[in-house]
């Protein structure tokens, strides 16, 4: 009989930055960050945003989904284990919530990704969240571990200039 394999561990936040820069302010950037870590490949995501705290966890949530399906597609991640540190987010998945309401676009998301991989969510304090790390305490990729990211060749070759970015909306 084969060992059952075990989910890959994911960790999401989303939370408002407390320390205001006045030069960030003044030109407009989000205080919102998103943020979301896989460490078993030594990935971990930022991006500055706008929106509700639960908005945003929401956000990150699929975003990372979206990551494993496309850019670790080659990996064949099949089970995944989330982590997070928002009560509410954890508990928008018991009952019956408006955010993943029955026809609403969160549930139609969360329906399309659970067609390929299985979902578990987890509640984790916020201590050992590794989203929450700075990436300066953040491991590399371990030695002799190798990553294909599923690269788009058109999306390699286009040649833009993109400016800092002030966050995303919500």
């Amino acid at each position: 009989m084969e060992k059952e394999k075990q989910p890959l561990k994911c960790y999401i936040a989303a939370f408002q930055n407390k320390i205001e820069d006045n030069f960030l302010v003044q030109s407009g950037f989000s205080r919102g960050i998103i943020s979301f870590s896989i460490p078993d490949y030594g990935i971990i995501f930022r991006c500055r945003s706008d929106g509700k705290i639960l908005e945003m966890e929401f956000a990150v949530f699929f975003s990372l989904l979206k990551f494993i399906t496309t850019k670790l597609s080659e990996q064949k991640i099949k089970k995944i284990m989330v982590f997070s540190s928002n009560p509410g987010f954890i508990f928008s998945f018991a009952g019956n919530n408006d955010y993943l309401k029955k026809g609403s676009e969160n549930r139609q998301l969360l329906d399309e990704f659970s067609k390929s991989i299985n979902i578990s969510i987890a509640y984790i304090k916020p201590l050992d969240n590794k989203a929450l790390i700075s990436p300066a305490d953040y491991p590399s990729l371990p030695e002799g571990k190798k990553i294909n990211l599923t690269i788009d060749k058109n999306e390699m070759m286009k040649a833009e200039f993109k400016p800092f970015q002030k966050g995303i909306k919500l």
